[in-house]
C-alpha cells in the first residue's frame, strides 16, 4: 500500500539518493533541495513537497512543491513550482507516480506549473486537469559575435561536446551575418538610457513602477529575492542582475547568466511595454560588451516585439505545463499583460 505524505528534512538524504539514481541530469546536493523546498522564505506548511512510502516507510517517490506568492490585479495569490518529481524503478512504486501528482494538484494553491516534465508526464497533467503553456515552450537565440560564435560551434563540433551551450536554438540566424548586412538587427539604445548592477533591494524598492500594466506577476520582497538571486549564483556560476534608468528613472530590469564566449541565458526581464523595447537593447549591448557571442532565454509573451525586429530565431525547448484554477486567470497567463519567467520556474534545468 502507498502512501504519500508531506517531506521532511529527515527524508533528504533518501530523496538525493532517489534523484541521483533517477534523473540523469542531477548533480546538486541536500542543501540545493532544503533551500528551494524547505528553507526558504516562502516555504509555506500548507503547500509542502510529498514522498510517497511504503509499507515499510521506504521511499518509492518524490515531488517538489517551490512555493511562489503571486499578485493578479489586487488579489494575492499563492502558486507552485512542481519540480523533481521521480518514482523508484522497483515494481513496486506502482503508480507512485501519478498518486503524487494528483495529490500536489489538489492542493490550496491557485496555481501550478512545470518546465520540463517528459511526454509521460504531460499526459499525467492533462489527465488532472492542466494545459501545455504553449506560450513558453519555445527558447529564443540573438547572435552578438557571429565570428566568436561560429568558433564556437565549430570547436564543440570537433569535440563532439554537446551543442546545446555553443548552439541554444538550433536554426541559423540571418542576424548571424553580423551588424554590417543586417543594421536593423542591432538596435542601441537610446543615449539617456543606462544600465546600473543591482541589489534584490535597489529592485524590490523600484518593482512598482517596473510593473505597471502587468496583471499577473510574482509578487517579490527582499528576503525572497535576495536569497535566489544567490542561490542561483551558487548553483549556477556567474550571475548579473541589472536595473535600467531611461534619465534618473527606472525602466526595467534585467538578470542573466553570464558565459563570455558562449551563449549567456537571460532568466528575467521585466519592464512596462513601452520600454520593454529599450531594456532589450541595454541588456543585448551589456551582453555583448561582456564578451557574450550569443544570447539565449525563454520565449515570454511580452518579448515576441523585440525580438521579432532583432531577427531573433526561435524553437521549441521544452512542453511547460500549467494547472490553474480561475479561467481568467488562465487567460492572462497567455498575454503580455502576465510575467512568470524562467527565474520564478526550474532556473537550474536550462
Amino acid at each position: 500500500m502507498t502512501e504519500i505524505r508531506p517531506f521532511e528534512r529527515t527524508d533528504l538524504k533518501a530523496v538525493i539518493a532517489l534523484l541521483e539514481a533517477r534523473l540523469h541530469w542531477w548533480t546538486h546536493d541536500e542543501s540545493f533541495l532544503a533551500q528551494t523546498l524547505i528553507d526558504s522564505p516562502w516555504a509555506d506548511p500548507e503547500l509542502p513537497s510529498l514522498v510517497a512510502v511504503d509499507d515499510q516507510g521506504d521511499i518509492l517517490g518524490f515531488i517538489g512543491a517551490q512555493v511562489r506568492r503571486l499578485r493578479f490585479d489586487d488579489r494575492e495569490l499563492r502558486g507552485v513550482c512542481c519540480a523533481h518529481l521521480t518514482v523508484a524503478a522497483d515494481r513496486g512504486a506502482g503508480p507512485a507516480g501519478a498518486l503524487l501528482l494528483r495529490r500536489l494538484l489538489s492542493g490550496g494553491q491557485d496555481l501550478t506549473w512545470t518546465d520540463s516534465p517528459t511526454e509521460g508526464v504531460v499526459r499525467m497533467w492533462r489527465a488532472f486537469g492542466g494545459h501545455l503553456d504553449h506560450p513558453r515552450s519555445c527558447d529564443w537565440m540573438l547572435v552578438l559575435k557571429p565570428v566568436r560564435w561560429a568558433g564556437g560551434i565549430v570547436a564543440a563540433m570537433a569535440r563532439r561536446a554537446p551543442m546545446r551551450e555553443a548552439l541554444p536554438v538550433a536554426a541559423l540566424p540571418v542576424q548571424a551575418s553580423g551588424r554590417r548586412f543586417v543594421p536593423r538587427a542591432f538596435p542601441p539604445p537610446p543615449p539617456e538610457v543606462r544600465g546600473e548592477d543591482a541589489t534584490a533591494a535597489t529592485i524590490v524598492a523600484e518593482l512598482p513602477a517596473l510593473t505597471r500594466g502587468l496583471r499577473l506577476r510574482i509578487d517579490y520582497d527582499q528576503p525572497y529575492l535576495e536569497g535566489l538571486l544567490a542561490e542561483v549564483g551558487a548553483v549556477m556560476g556567474s550571475v548579473v542582475t541589472r536595473l535600467v534608468r531611461r534619465d534618473q528613472n527606472p525602466v526595467g530590469w534585467y538578470c542573466y547568466l553570464a558565459r563570455p564566449g558562449g551563449a549567456s541565458r537571460v532568466l528575467h526581464l521585466c519592464a512596462p511595454e513601452p520600454e520593454v523595447e529599450t531594456v532589450v537593447s541595454e541588456l543585448t549591448e551589456h551582453a555583448r560588451a561582456g564578451g557574450s557571442a550569443a544570447l539565449t532565454g525563454r520565449l515570454e509573451p511580452h518579448l515576441e516585439g523585440p525580438l521579432r525586429r532583432r531577427l531573433a530565431v526561435i524553437g521549441f525547448a521544452r512542453q511547460p505545463v500549467i494547472h490553474v484554477r480561475d479561467p481568467e486567470v488562465q487567460a492572462v497567463l497567455a498575454t503580455s499583460s502576465s510575467l512568470l519567467t524562467h527565474l520564478d520556474g526550474e532556473w537550474y534545468v536550462t
